[in-house]
């Protein structure tokens, strides 16, 4: 006796072809899904990008325009300023040669200068001694045209106060 070994069908229940239908309809969901990500969306998004980016250089060049604008009229003022600062008398030249002869026991306040080199200042000091110095070094030097001395007093605790009037010479504001 020979026996035959044949297939046994095996009846598939209802559940199971269910199970396989949903599970065949979730991967062609995934499949399209991915398809309309991978093609249509993401072709999308890189246009809006590129857009997005050429509108940003072009507000980038307007803006660097903008600056570029500002800055060559910051830098004419800067350069107006520049001249009118070289061709301006400058009181800071003049403190560094007064320094030089003034003389150590006189104080000096209130300073008012123009711009053609008159300087007028009040002086103070201890004794008429100091006053005479002053002038004799005011006589020696080179940088001032002439000067002036007036209201020449006396103070109660005996120190001398006067007003000075000094006339420099041009190149020492320059």
């Amino acid at each position: 006796m020979a026996i035959e070994i044949a297939p046994v069908k095996k009846e598939t229940s209802n559940k199971e072809n269910i199970v396989l239908l949903f599970s065949i309809l979730i991967l062609i969901v995934c499949f399209g899904l991915y398809f309309y990500f991978s093609q249509v969306l993401l072709a999308q998004k890189e246009t809006e990008t590129i857009n997005l980016n050429t509108q940003l250089l072009a507000l980038g060049q307007e803006d660097i325009k903008t600056k570029e604008a500002e800055l060559a009229l910051a830098g004419v003022y800067i350069n107006d300023f520049k001249i009118l600062f070289e061709n301006n008398p400058k009181a800071s030249n003049f403190f560094g040669t007064f320094q030089k002869w003034a003389h150590p026991k006189v104080v000096y306040s209130g300073f008012s200068f123009d711009v053609s080199g008159n300087i007028s200042m009040a002086g103070k000091t201890s004794g008429f001694q100091n006053v005479m110095q002053q002038l004799a070094l005011l006589n020696q030097e080179g940088s001032i045209q002439s000067y002036q001395i007036s209201n020449v007093g006396m103070t109660e605790n005996g120190g001398v106060t006067f007003n000075l009037d000094l006339v420099l010479k041009p190149e020492v504001l320059k």
